[in-house]
């Protein structure tokens, strides 16, 4: 309860829990460590329905038409349908992967352990383009920012990529001096994240120039 923080139920899985919980309707839908992608009842914590898969679930599922996207250290992405809990999708997009998907119509962006930033359209099941820096070869831990004119990740590589959503193809880099594991979030014309080195930066997001930094 937010008002008195008494716990109203617990759920417990038999692995740990890396994934934030998203809801859609009366459902709670998150991954867990123990290989499984899981839905609950957001008023009781039942189960309604669990989906194995071939690795750990790490990233927080984003939800596209009633359905559960998420792609784990499988290297597969999947679509779970909320209400009946089954697999309509399976892509093999060919890495393990920690980011949690940045939807732009029928296509979700997402940063792999492999070092690349992948765009995969759902509806035909394909990777659509691959992105990976030229030098500078490092795992993407942190999920994207999405938005029509650009997608925005930090990586390991202490880099922040902006990029194209329809091709991939780079709009500017931003040299960040410490692993950037954070998601960015879009806020107007600017860009805001957090890294390994204890900054907070505010970018132009259409420029990548600093408007602000601020270290604690």
């Amino acid at each position: 309860n937010k008002t008195t923080g008494k716990e109203i139920w617990s759920f417990e899985t038999e692995g740990g829990i890396q994934s934030s919980p998203n809801v859609f309707s009366d459902h709670v839908v998150f991954g867990s460590y123990d290989n499984h992608l899981y839905c609950l009842g957001l008023e009781t914590g039942e189960l309604r329905w669990k989906v194995e898969t071939d690795g750990y679930v790490h990233a927080t599922p984003a939800i596209r038409n009633g359905l559960a996207f998420v792609a784990g250290c499988d290297g597969f992405m999947r679509g779970v349908d909320v209400e009946k809990g089954t697999e309509d999708i399976s892509i093999n997009v060919q890495d393990y992967v920690g980011s949690s998907p940045g939807f732009i119509g029928n296509v979700a962006y997402v940063g792999t352990f492999g070092n690349q930033v992948i765009a995969v359209d759902v509806e035909k099941g394909e990777v659509v383009w691959q992105y990976e820096h030229p030098e500078r070869h490092f795992p993407f831990y942190g999920s994207p920012a999405v938005a029509e004119d650009g997608i925005y990740i930090g990586g390991r590589d202490k880099i922040v990529h902006a990029l194209t959503p329809g091709t991939g193809e780079v709009l500017w880099t931003y040299s960040a001096g410490a692993r950037v594991d954070s998601s960015p979030v879009i806020v107007g014309s600017r860009l805001f994240f957090g890294t390994q080195g204890g900054k907070l930066v505010a970018l132009d997001r259409y420029q990548g120039e600093e408007d602000w930094v601020f270290e604690g």
